[in-house]
């Protein structure tokens, strides 16, 4: 039986899945988020293969420094949340309570700026224009009556 990488990986994502939600649901939300975070990096990886082949720097960046973001915004949240639990906070962030704060700036903002720049700027590595001239080509290919793709029209 040959060992299938992508195949690992989506069991994986299944296995990481239950875990997330058997830790949200007997409390443990923040140990569920940072699960999330190794399902959103599996299935960077998995986003990053081409026929079988794997595209690492595609996933290091932009999509691994927005995982890092994300779990540095988790503990920082979580941090605050904790340092200032039933009291006023010594001081906000942008008028935010430094929990929130944290959360809207290194989830959301930040993230989202630097996945549309930053795949802006490695757009040709994920999704080239011969590659989608070759899938453009392929789904206009004919399909024959076994349910396969006719290649050039032969059967």
């Amino acid at each position: 039986m040959k060992f299938n990488v992508e195949t690992s990986l989506i069991t994986l994502s299944a296995v990481l899945w239950i875990m997330m939600v058997g830790l949200a649901g007997t409390g443990h939300w923040l140990a569920g988020l940072y699960v999330l975070l190794g399902l959103l990096l599996i299935y960077g990886v998995l986003g990053s293969s081409h026929k079988g082949r794997f595209d690492l720097k595609l996933v290091a960046f932009p999509a691994l420094v927005w995982i890092i973001m994300w779990a540095a915004a988790f503990w920082l949240g979580d941090h605050y949340a904790l340092a200032f639990a039933g009291q006023y906070p010594d001081f906000t962030i942008l008028g935010f309570h430094p929990s929130f704060a944290a959360i809207v700036v290194l989830f959301w903002v930040v993230p989202t700026l630097l996945m549309g720049f930053g795949f802006e700027m490695v757009k040709d590595r994920w999704l080239s224009q011969e590659r989608w001239d070759d899938f453009v080509r392929q789904v206009h290919e004919p399909m024959s009556e076994d349910g396969d793709r006719d290649k050039e029209g032969q059967a």
